[in-house]
């Protein structure tokens, strides 16, 4: 099992990788951490958020890791009891720095990674946040072709941009397959949920040219469930996983689950 874990003199998550053979007994194979997380090793701070935010995303003897302002990283685990860094590419400066990489999503039949950070401040009061494709052809140098277009405020709206509709606008999470045999698998779209933008959903089968196809945003809420948003009560549209009959299941903050569906 890959873990994301904090165990005791770390700064920040690292991956854990778990023997759970024995599930009453789960024994620690090895762990993978980024220069400067080792509090306890004396080692120097690292950069503010180098973090393992998400989980692992394992394909053959590769996982990819979503690590916060430590960027995509690439790490060759063929040999399980010592993974080993084989590329990285980080986007702050100029994104986000704090959840700077927050999901990341290899594609099996094309050496692609969709990345995507996490909004956090609320009404945009942060550097600006990204959705976008990593060619990892040449995995120790990955890159970043393109980026997904912003969601545009629909017509009619009352805020001329998601920014003024207030709460946090930006991506969040992506569906991830991870060899589920239930869930979707097309690696030529991109389900991305964007908080107050709702859920997005982009045609990636031109990787050079991601194109918004679809989107769902649900109404405000009426009633405060939760601690967020801290200011106007708008949706948050969180997390979504596609099961393999197409149905969408997509969660916000204060309005519980929407069941959805593409249709094309």
């Amino acid at each position: 099992m890959f873990a994301t874990g904090l165990p005791f003199g770390y700064r920040g998550h690292i991956l854990q990788i778990v023997d759970i053979g024995d599930p009453a007994n789960p024994v620690e194979v090895s762990r993978w951490w980024d220069e400067g997380q080792w509090r306890a090793g004396g080692e120097p701070p690292s950069v503010s958020g180098t973090l393992l935010h998400g989980g692992a995303y394992v394909q053959s003897d590769r996982a990819y890791l979503p690590y916060g302002a430590g960027g995509l990283i690439i790490l060759d685990i063929s040999d399980i009891r010592k993974p080993h860094l084989v590329g990285r590419l980080r986007f702050s400066p100029p994104f986000t720095p704090l959840i700077t990489v927050h999901t990341a999503v290899p594609l099996r039949g094309r050496p692609l990674v969709l990345v995507n950070s996490e909004a956090i401040a609320e009404n945009g009061e942060e550097p600006l946040n990204f959705a976008g494709v990593v060619d990892v052809s040449e995995e120790t140098e990955p890159r970043l072709i393109s980026l997904c277009p912003l969601p545009s405020a629909p017509d009619g709206a009352s805020y001329r941009n998601f920014y003024e509709k207030g709460g946090r606008f930006g991506p969040h999470n992506q569906h991830q397959w991870q060899a589920n045999e239930a869930l979707l698998h097309d690696e030529n779209l991109m389900f991305l949920t964007y908080f107050n933008a709702g859920l997005r959903v982009y045609d990636i089968s031109d990787e050079r040219d991601p194109r918004e196809i679809a989107y769902f945003v649900p109404p405000n809420p009426e009633n405060r469930l939760g601690a967020l948003p801290r200011g106007a009560l708008v949706n948050q549209t969180e997390d979504v996983l596609v099961d393999a009959r197409g149905y969408i299941y997509s969660t916000d903050k204060n309005l519980g689950i929407y069941v959805l569906r593409l249709s094309r």
